[in-house]
């Protein structure tokens, strides 16, 4: 039991627990608004995929730099480059994550739900794997 509460004291261990949350978080997010734009408002699913990966990225940034990683930019120069950096890493994953939606809703004929789902596993490994070696590092 010392053992568990020791790991789970590391600042690695609790900032890997947050990213999980605020993923969990933004794929719910992701996944709500793509529900929303197909179903009530009935726009095309490829169509909506991409509005609702944008207001996935839109909360992702914020809860990322607020509660994951925690972030403190010192000027408006550095928090544009941060925001930069981060909004380029998504762009990239925001291309894996269109290319496989529509691959498994065109080409393997799934829902719109089960296919976001399904892409939703790599996105969110990529995300995590830019996130901290690219645009939120610690400042040395």
């Amino acid at each position: 039991m010392k053992k568990l509460l020791a790991l789970l004291e590391n600042e690695k261990i609790q900032e890997l627990i947050r990213y999980v949350i605020v993923g969990v978080a933004t794929t719910f997010v992701s996944w709500g608004t793509l529900w929303v734009f197909c179903y009530p408002l009935s726009i095309h699913p490829d169509i909506a995929n991409i509005l609702s990966i944008i207001c996935a990225v839109l909360f992702a940034y914020a809860a990322n730099k607020l509660v994951v990683f925690r972030t403190h930019c010192k000027n408006i120069a550095e928090l544009g480059r941060e925001a930069l950096s981060f909004f380029a890493a998504r762009a990239a994953t925001m291309v894996l994550e269109t290319v496989g939606f529509s691959l498994a809703y065109n080409v393997l004929y799934l829902s719109p739900m089960i296919s976001k789902v399904v892409i939703s596993v790599a996105v969110l490994v990529a995300n995590y794997v830019l996130s901290k070696l690219f645009v939120f590092r610690k400042k040395q």
